[in-house]
């Protein structure tokens, strides 16, 4: 199958929404062999919001009944070390989306301007699963601590025991690399209160269900 499209696996009912850098290329090696090629044109990062609104629908009727939706969530701020660290590679030294030569504070600047350049474009979590606060829009998330959480579900889900490839880490740069200034931190965790209000919730279960009792 295409590398960059929607996962779904068909024969447990299940549609993959791969959060970017949450583990999602290893997540994709390890269930592309279960994948049933539905929708062949839409993107792999596709958010909950525009599933739902768009595909869900020709994706039941094509199952012939219900599908669940599954995601990762990382610590919000682990992640954005993980994006910064991503465009410091040699790849994309003389693009513009390298952080060759932008300190980790300056990055985090950049992110929380109102116009952010492209180095710094970078989607949240909390929209991306279409949290309100208070629900979700995914109906499984799992904490990126705890993958061995998702592993085991899907091992039940799939009728096999699967284990996760370990693909795409980035090399650990040393800890003085994301020095953010108190100002600076306070800023981001303002900005992005909801997404680390749901990452503490995710934290504590390493699991949520949008609707435990209705799961297939």
């Amino acid at each position: 199958m295409s590398g960059g499209v929607l996962l779904i696996l068909g024969s447990s009912r299940l549609v993959i929404l791969e959060v970017p850098k949450t583990a999602s290329l290893a997540l994709r090696g390890m269930l592309e062999p279960f994948a049933t090629p539905l929708l062949p044109k839409v993107p792999r990062h596709i958010t909950a919001q525009s599933f739902l609104r768009r595909h869900k629908a020709g994706v039941v009727e094509a199952l012939g009944g219900p599908v669940e939706t599954v995601a990762v969530m990382r610590e919000p701020l682990r992640r954005l070390q993980s994006w910064y660290r991503y465009r410091l590679r040699d790849q994309v030294a003389k693009t513009r989306i390298s952080t060759r030569d932008v300190s980790f504070e300056q990055f985090i600047t950049a992110y929380l301007s109102d116009a952010p350049p492209p180095f710094a474009r970078i989607g949240r979590q909390d929209r991306f699963v279409g949290w309100n606060g208070v629900r979700m829009r995914v109906d499984h998330l799992f904490d990126y601590r705890r993958l061995d959480l998702l592993v085991d579900f899907l091992s039940e889900r799939l009728g096999v025991a699967v284990d996760l490839p370990h693909k795409n880490a980035s090399p650990e740069p040393e800890e003085e690399t994301y020095l953010l200034s108190d100002a600076v931190l306070a800023r981001l965790l303002k900005a992005n209160e909801a997404e680390f209000s749901l990452y503490r919730q995710l934290r504590k279960q390493g699991w949520i269900e949008r609707n435990p009792a209705r799961r297939l």
